[in-house]
């Protein structure tokens, strides 16, 4: 009888783990589903970005409109946005209802503009009237 309750509880077990093997082997499969939904439902825009200035721009950078952390440089370097020139941001992905675009001359001064994140595209024209921040 002991024999017979020993196998049963040991049947019990290998059940109880092949379960719990299953469930934690759907995990990774489940959130990367998820993630995947998640990064698709943002919007995907193009972002125009029109050199209307006297100054080459040198760096471009994204950031949320509220915040003050970029992302990585846009242009690769020794790519150079002239004036009158056009330099198109792909693939942006905008959460929010617009995102800030910051460009960088040569003297290392910045100006910034906020985009709205409605459209599949959108523009910003940098201009000799914004007031670049230099640091001073």
């Amino acid at each position: 009888m002991r024999s017979s309750m020993k196998k049963s509880q040991g049947k019990k077990r290998l059940a109880l783990i092949v379960a719990l093997t299953c469930v934690l082997a759907g995990i990774p499969a489940l959130s990367s589903a998820a993630g995947s939904s998640f990064s698709s439902a943002q919007p995907m825009m193009t972002i125009a970005v029109t050199n209307s200035s006297s100054r080459d721009i040198l760096h471009l950078y994204l950031s949320p409109a509220d915040h003050d952390a970029w992302g990585p440089d846009l242009i690769s370097e020794g790519t150079i946005v002239r004036p009158g020139q056009t330099f198109n941001i792909n693939d942006v992905a905008c959460g929010a209802n617009e995102i800030k675009v910051i460009a960088e001359d040569r003297q290392g001064c910045f100006v910034y503009g906020i985009v709205g994140c409605a459209q599949a595209s959108a523009g910003w024209a940098i201009t000799d009237a914004m007031p670049p921040d230099c640091g001073n």
